[in-house]
């Protein structure tokens, strides 16, 4: 669902404009920057990730984040995670054969 609705469904409207808006700024954002959204959003909630023990929970708890009230901050936060990732990894070998 993430990729499907590019995390539309995830985040408050004013989020999902400046995640858009930074998916526009990099070079194949929606792409290929919108899977290192995704690996922050799964680093951002990695503890309750873990800590799920049945799977049905766990697909029920990713499906509806508590980010109903997220602001500028969180989605700074997110993003800055995503640049993180993208750093560390783009380069790694086999990663987005090309």
């Amino acid at each position: 669902r993430w990729m499907n609705n590019l995390l539309m469904r995830e985040v408050p409207l004013r989020c999902t404009v400046r995640l858009w808006d930074t998916y526009q700024s990099e070079p194949d954002g929606f792409s290929h920057f919108h899977l290192y959204v995704c690996a922050a959003f799964l680093v951002r909630w990695r503890k309750e990730i873990l800590e799920e023990r049945d799977f049905q929970e766990l697909l029920l708890f990713l499906q509806n984040l508590p980010t109903a009230h997220w602001g500028d901050e969180d989605i700074s936060l997110l993003l800055a995670e995503a640049y993180r990732l993208k750093f560390a990894f783009a380069d790694a070998p086999n990663h987005y054969k090309k």
